[in-house]
C-alpha cells in the first residue's frame, strides 16, 4: 500500500501528538501531580477507558500477527504502545509498514 505525501504528514503529526501531548500530560502527572493518578484510578470514567485500551492492546497485536506485518511486528506494537501509547503507536506502525512496502516496490 502507498501513502500520499499528505497522508504521511497527517500520520506524523497524529504520532507526534499522541507522544510528545498525550504523554506528556501522562508524565506531568505521574511526576509533579502524583495525587490525579490516584483519582483517575478511582474514577470509574476513567477506569472505562483504561480497560478499553487494554482490551485493544493484545487484539491488535493479534491481529498484526494474523496479518504477518513486520517491522514493527506485533512485540515492536506492544512496546511501541506500552512506551508511548495507541495514539502513537498506531500511526506510527502505519508509517513504517507501508515505508517497507513503498522501498520494496
Amino acid at each position: 500500500m502507498k501513502l500520499n505525501k499528505s497522508y504521511r504528514i497527517l500520520l506524523r503529526v497524529a504520532s507526534g501528538f499522541g507522544l510528545l501531548v498525550i504523554n506528556g500530560v501522562f508524565l506531568y502527572c505521574v511526576i509533579f501531580k502524583p495525587e490525579l493518578v490516584g483519582e483517575a484510578m478511582g474514577n470509574l470514567y476513567s477506569l472505562v477507558f483504561m480497560l478499553e485500551a487494554f482490551i485493544l492492546l493484545p487484539l491488535l497485536c493479534f491481529l498484526i500477527s494474523i496479518y504477518k506485518l513486520r517491522s514493527p511486528n506485533w512485540v515492536g506494537f506492544l512496546v511501541l504502545s506500552l512506551l508511548g501509547s495507541l495514539a502513537f503507536s498506531i500511526p506510527f506502525s502505519v508509517l513504517l509498514w507501508t515505508r517497507e512496502k513503498d522501498n520494496s516496490g
